[in-house]
């Protein structure tokens, strides 16, 4: 990210950006150039991690598309969109996810066992563990440090259907019936956020989480936008508005855009499908599992139109597994 970045243009302005105020933030470009600030990043996490007064953030480190590998026995990589870690070692990943796919709740809780990892190699190799005795090593060798994982969605939340807001913890079912609610592992936390569940308009929003779902269901809108009095808002509106987005932005965001609009065709497409084969195969077998069956057919048949069109257009096999619900050998095979 070009923190400084500046209106340097040697092209028009794309035809599809002209009479927009911003570029909308639900695409990956225009999303890590609103937050490409640690004081608009601390804003919104302080906002959604309901931290007040001394509580709140003092320091934060951040990166876009960090890349997390291991060996397990074989290499494995997942790529997080925003990777930040907070000065009193807390440690947490955005995402902002455009599409639900099948297999988004396993991608969720992948991710997080990948967070928590690189949560613990960052702990163990830390100024403050290293000065650690033999002994209080020894002790603290399974320790953890605090994950956060937020995912920011453009569509309903798993769970909490209508609701624009939810919280995700580590619960005991024996404590839950004896009305205790608190999480036996208070140190692992989900976040999710659902856009266009927010429905709130200007004048009822209260607090950092409201402004900035706000601005990410409306910055696509076309019209200027309130700055609701912050300094970090406004620097952040800036960073998004059309006329100052240099060639490069532009192009990240009109491709982005273009394929993001691919996925939801495919997925349209193969989700009609699989409820006409569905139907018609129920309607030839007369019984629930031909309707199932031919469901599960067509929406299989679905998924791989998708991820040939994706592999047409150049991604990789791994955003095409993310997006598909396909396993890595299936896109190979195609």
């Amino acid at each position: 990210m070009n923190k400084n970045r500046k209106a340097i243009r040697n092209k028009p302005i794309p035809e599809s950006f002209r009479g927009k105020f911003y570029l909308d933030p639900t695409y990956d470009p225009a999303f890590k150039e609103l937050f490409d600030s640690e004081v608009a990043l601390k804003d919104f996490l302080d906002g959604v991690l309901e931290l007040d007064g001394d509580d709140r953030i003092k320091n934060l480190k951040f990166s876009f598309d960090t890349a997390f590998n291991f060996r397990t026995p074989q290499r494995k990589k997942v790529i997080v969109d925003i990777f930040a870690m907070t000065g009193t070692g807390r440690f947490l990943n955005i995402e902002m996810q455009k599409i639900e796919h099948d297999f988004f709740i396993d991608r969720v809780f992948l991710y997080k066992a990948f967070l928590m990892i690189k949560g613990k190699q960052e702990m163990d190799e830390s100024d403050v563990f290293t000065a650690l005795s033999k002994g209080e090593k020894e002790l603290r060798r399974y320790e953890l440090p605090e994950t956060i994982s937020i995912w920011i969605c453009d569509f309903d939340l798993p769970g909490a259907k209508g609701e624009y807001k939810d919280e995700w913890a580590t619960y005991s079912r024996v404590a839950l019936k004896r009305g205790e609610t608190a999480p036996i592992f208070p140190k692992n936390k989900y976040i999710f956020l659902s856009i266009p569940n927010f429905k709130k308009s200007a004048d009822e929003v209260k607090g950092a989480v409201d402004v900035w779902l706000y601005l990410l269901n409306h910055a696509g809108d076309g019209k200027e936008l309130p700055n609701f009095g912050s300094e970090a808002v406004e620097e952040a509106l800036e960073r998004i508005r059309v006329d100052k987005a240099d060639d490069e932005l532009l192009s990240d965001q009109e491709k982005d855009m273009s394929l993001k609009e691919d996925y939801r065709i495919v997925l349209a497409g193969a989700k009609i499908r699989a409820q006409e084969e569905g139907r018609a195969e129920g309607r030839a077998e007369g019984r629930a599992e031909g309707r199932a069956e031919g469901r599960a057919e067509g929406l299989a048949e679905g998924k791989r139109e998708m991820a040939r069109a994706l592999k047409a257009m150049g991604d990789s096999t791994e955003k095409i597994v993310a997006v598909s619900g396909l396993t890595p050998a299936e896109v190979e095979a195609l």
